[in-house]
């Protein structure tokens, strides 16, 4: 029992006065409240932790005409907090925080009940209870001061914290992406758009070849043909080679994988879940297919609301647990047949999406050539870039049988 366990931990005189600032009798239930005040008038009056053999005898001294029943249920009540769990420092104070925040709204709301019915003292009360508690209910945690130190500035700025992308071209321009940074894949269907994130991950330069560990995570097609595919652009073997001599393809994918790659097939995960994934195998990189499929929590009116909300928590992800990200999503029917993508052309939200990235790359392609055959040339267009300030198109081809971008 919470209360029992609380009154227990508030025994201990250290505790009860790192707790004083926010112990009302309302926080507890009517059964405990009689020993809370006692709790409270002894720690003031006698200044050291206190036994529940001492609180029986103090309320025995308070009480000298109470029934045998009553005597019976205290002794009962106290025996229970005698078997109590004392609870940890931090604990105790959160705990306590959370209960005193309800006992003060349920008191706010109680005045404002009183307020409805006509009652003008009730304003005064309320005034005053709001003068006496806001300072203690808003937060006063505020963090750290940014750095001004000039070395640690240009530091992280430089593209030395940066994982480089493995096209020459784009490199030059958009060197890579970085720490807590928050980049976005999106093309429409059928162009590349998970071999491209393969491409940067396993192909030769990436961030497997730059020794960081990269967890993909993806809620559309099967895991397993991601694997392949990684397979396929780490060995530079397509799959009729790879079954040909499986063992060479095994070799050589293990040595330059070898506990460097998290692979999960993320269905119905929420981001929460996601998070919690992030926090235990902390990666450097972690590859999304596909980001606007993944559920966040809230009440929203419009899916372009719900779209906003993912992309800002999955910026807030990059930055808490000190990763790079890079969502790969959708473009929508304006983008198709054209080579040049914008993030206007985003699906779901032409604004609120862009708005939260620091990188977005739009893949486009020509449908068929002249001779009605697949075209594998790409178009990587930077439209957005926070991280160098570059825009424009990088021209590049897929090898789709190796499941990697070249020039």
């Amino acid at each position: 029992m919470l209360d029992t366990d609380l009154i227990k931990t508030l025994l201990d005189h250290d505790t009860f006065n790192a707790c004083t600032g926010k112990l009302t009798p309302g926080i507890f239930g009517e059964d405990v409240r009689d020993i809370y005040e006692i709790v409270t008038k002894a720690h003031q009056k006698y200044g050291h932790s206190l036994t529940s053999q001492e609180l029986l005898a103090l309320w025995r001294v308070d009480n000298p005409v109470a029934t045998k029943a009553e005597r019976n249920d205290v002794a009962h009540l106290l025996e229970d907090i005698e078997s109590a769990t004392s609870l940890s420092h931090d604990v105790t104070l959160d705990v306590i925080e959370t209960l005193w925040r309800r006992d003060l709204g349920k008191r706010i709301a109680s005045l404002g009940l009183e307020m409805s019915e006509g009652r003008e003292e009730a304003m005064g009360r309320l005034q005053s209870l709001l003068d006496r508690h806001a300072e203690g209910y808003m937060p006063n945690d505020f963090g750290d001061d940014p750095t001004d130190d000039l070395d640690e500035l240009l530091a992280m700025a430089s593209d030395e914290n940066r994982f480089k992308f493995n096209i020459e071209t784009l490199s030059r321009h958009v060197y890579g992406l970085g720490r807590r940074e928050f980049g976005v894949i999106f093309a429409t269907p059928n162009t590349g758009k998970t071999a491209f994130a393969v491409s940067l991950a396993f192909a030769p330069g990436g961030f497997i070849d730059q020794g960081r560990k990269v967890m993909f995570l993806g809620n559309e097609e099967a895991m397993d043909r991601t694997v392949l595919r990684a397979m396929l652009s780490c060995t530079g073997l397509d799959k009729y080679q790879i079954a040909a001599d499986r063992e060479r393809a095994r070799q050589i994918y293990r040595a330059k994988t070898q506990g460097k790659v998290v692979f999960r097939d993320t269905q119905e995960w929420d981001l929460n879940r996601i998070e919690a994934f992030i926090g235990k195998q902390k990666p450097d990189v972690v590859i999304i297919d596909q980001l606007d499929k993944v559920q966040v929590a809230g009440g929203f009116d419009s899916g372009h609301e719900r779209l906003r909300e993912l992309y800002r928590r999955a910026r807030e992800t990059a930055k808490r647990y000190d990763c790079a990200l890079l969502g790969v999503s959708q473009a929508s029917n304006e983008a198709s047949r054209k080579t040049r993508l914008d993030y206007s052309m985003m699906e779901g939200s032409k604004i609120g999406k862009a708005a939260e990235a620091d990188l977005i790359i739009g893949i486009g392609k020509h449908e068929v050539d002249e001779n009605n055959e697949p075209d594998n040339s790409r178009y990587l267009t930077v439209s957005k870039n926070k991280l160098s300030g570059w825009h424009g198109t990088v021209i590049c081809n897929l090898e789709p049988m190796v499941s990697r971008y070249v020039e």
